[in-house]
C-alpha cells in the first residue's frame, strides 16, 4: 500500500511541478460527482448458490487538461466507494488515475513524458471478477524522446525510460530500465524506413522472480496516405534471463488504419513479440486496441504474445458503432497458463431523443486453457440509456445478463444485473473490471476499461 501511495503521489507532485511553470497557459478543469444503484441476482458470481444484493456506490472525480504551449497535459481519475448492502462483501474502494504530460523543452528535438496508469484487474483472470479476486495495479513510465536530424532525409531518435509496476497482492512488482534507438531514412514526404534496436532490463523486487533482459533488432517501415497510415516492424529479440535461460525467436508488429469514410474507420493490429506480462498487459491499457489487458495472467514468466485484431469505428453526430474481433495466443515460458482467446465485442449507441441516448451492446469471449482441461465461454449482452438533466447532471441506466459457460463446471455462472446513477460533471460511478456497461463516450464520461 506505502509503494501504491508513493507511486501515485510522485506522479501528482511530478504534473504539479511542471503546471507550476506554465501557469500562463490555459488550464481545463472539470470535476464530477455521483452515486449509483446497482441490483444483481448473483453477487459472488457463483454456479450453485447465488445472493441476491443491492450495492450502493459513490464517486468523486475530475479531469484536467493542458492543451496549449510547450506542456501538455491529460489527467483524469475517480475514487468509487461500494458499499454491499446485504453484505455479501465488505465496503470496497476504488481508485483510477489516468495521467499523461508531455513537456516540449525544444521543439521538435527534446521531449519529456510521463504516463501513469492506476486501476484495478484480476488477481487470478481464470476466477470470476468479485470484489476478492480484485486488485489495484500501477503502471508508472517516465522517460524522454530525442530527435537528432542527421540530413534532411535522416533522423536518428533516442527514447530511454523508466518503469515500475506494482500488484496490490501478488508478489510481481518490478522496475524496468530500457533504451530505443531508430534510424530512419525518408524515401518521401509520407514514407520511411529504418532500423530500430531496443533494450530492456526488467528486476523484480522478490527473489523468487528471474531479472531479465530483452534485446530486439528490427526493420521498419511507415507509409501515410489520404486514406490510411500504415507501420511494420519485422526483427528478432533474444532473452537472457537471470537463471541462465536465453532464447531468441523473430518478433514483429503490423498497425494499419484504415478511413473508409469521414465518419468510419477500420483499424487491423498484428503482433507477436517475447515480453514479460507487464509490459504485454500494459500496451492493452494504454491501447486498447492491441487486446485486452485482463487476457494476460501478471507471473514473472516470459511470454510469447500472438494477437490479431481487427476494429470498426463509425461516428456521425450522437450516433456511435463498433465493432471488434481479437484472436490470442499466450504462451507462458514455466507457469501453466497457455491460453488461446478469441473475443468478439460490439457496441450501438442511437439518439433517442433530443437529450436521450440509447445503446446496446454484447461481448463474447472464448478462452482455452491449454494446461489444463477447461475451456468458458464468457458471454455479456445488455442495453442502456442516458439522459442528459442539464448540460452536466446526467441520469443513466443499464440493465445487463452475463453468462459463463465452462467445462470445469465450479466455474459456472450467470447474473442479471441492473443499474441506475445520477452524475454531475465529468466521470460516472462504476463497479471496476465489470464486463460490458452501456456509458455512452459523449457524456464526457471515460469508462473505466474491462
Amino acid at each position: 500500500m506505502f509503494r501504491m501511495f508513493m507511486t501515485i503521489l510522485r506522479t501528482f507532485a511530478f504534473i504539479a511541478l511542471m503546471l507550476c511553470n506554465f501557469m500562463a497557459s490555459a488550464l481545463e478543469f472539470e470535476p464530477g460527482l455521483g452515486i449509483g444503484l446497482e441490483h444483481t441476482d448473483n453477487a459472488t458470481l457463483s454456479a450453485d448458490n447465488p445472493v441476491d444484493d443491492l450495492i450502493a456506490i459513490g464517486y468523486v472525480g475530475a479531469s484536467l487538461v493542458q492543451a496549449d504551449g510547450p506542456l501538455r497535459a491529460n489527467i483524469s481519475g475517480g475514487f468509487n466507494f461500494l458499499r454491499y448492502t446485504n453484505d455479501t462483501f465488505e465496503d470496497q474502494r476504488y481508485f483510477n488515475l489516468n495521467a499523461t504530460a508531455d513537456w516540449e523543452m525544444a521543439p521538435d528535438r527534446f521531449d519529456w513524458f510521463l504516463r501513469d496508469f492506476y486501476g484495478q484487474r484480476l488477481v487470478d483472470t481464470a476466477d470470476p471478477n468479485t470484489p476478492d479476486n480484485i486488485q489495484g495495479s500501477n503502471s508508472f513510465i517516465f522517460g524522454a524522446d530525442i530527435t537528432l536530424p542527421v540530413t534532411g532525409r535522416q533522423t536518428i531518435t533516442l527514447l530511454p525510460e523508466f518503469r515500475d509496476f506494482y500488484y496490490e497482492f501478488q508478489s510481481t512488482d518490478n522496475q524496468q530500465l530500457s533504451l530505443t534507438a531508430s534510424w530512419d531514412y525518408g524515401l518521401s514526404t509520407l514514407t520511411s524506413v529504418g532500423v530500430k534496436g531496443f533494450g530492456r532490463a526488467v528486476e523484480y523486487d522478490q527473489p523468487t522472480g528471474s531479472d531479465v533482459t530483452f534485446f530486439s533488432l528490427f526493420f521498419t517501415f511507415a507509409s501515410e496516405r489520404v486514406n490510411s497510415d500504415f507501420s511494420a516492424d519485422l526483427g528478432s529479440t533474444r532473452v537472457e534471463r537471470e537463471n541462465g535461460q536465453a532464447t531468441e525467436e523473430i518478433t514483429g508488429k503490423l498497425d494499419w488504419v484504415f478511413s473508409l469514410s469521414e465518419r468510419s474507420s477500420l483499424r487491423t493490429f498484428m503482433a507477436t513479440d517475447l515480453t514479460d506480462t507487464s509490459s504485454g498487459a500494459l500496451r492493452g491499457i494504454a491501447d486498447p486496441g492491441t487486446g485486452d489487458p485482463n487476457d494476460i495472467q501478471i507471473t514473472t514468466d516470459v511470454i510469447r504474445n500472438k494477437l490479431v485484431s481487427v476494429g470498426f469505428t463509425r461516428t456521425y453526430r450522437s450516433l456511435e458503432s463498433s465493432l471488434t474481433g481479437q484472436i490470442r495466443d499466450l504462451n507462458y515460458s514455466e507457469s501453466p497458463n497457455d491460453r488461446r482467446i478469441w473475443a468478439l465485442r460490439g457496441e450501438f449507441n442511437f439518439p433517442v431523443a433530443a437529450a436521450l441516448t440509447g445503446g446496446i451492446y454484447a461481448v463474447f469471449n472464448n478462452t482455452e486453457f491449454i494446461d489444463v482441461v477447461r475451456t468458458d465461454d464468457n458471454t455479456a449482452v445488455g442495453a442502456g440509456a442516458t439522459y442528459m438533466l442539464t448540460r452536466k447532471l446526467s441520469t443513466n441506466f443499464d440493465l445487463k445478463y452475463r453468462k459463463r459457460d465452462s467445462t470445469l463446471e465450479t466455474q459456472d455462472f450467470d447474473e442479471w444485473s441492473a443499474y441506475v446513477s445520477l452524475a454531475y460533471g465529468f466521470g460516472q460511478p462504476v463497479q471496476p473490471t465489470r464486463v460490458g456497461g452501456f456509458l455512452p463516450r459523449h457524456t464526457g464520461s471515460d469508462r473505466i476499461p474491462d
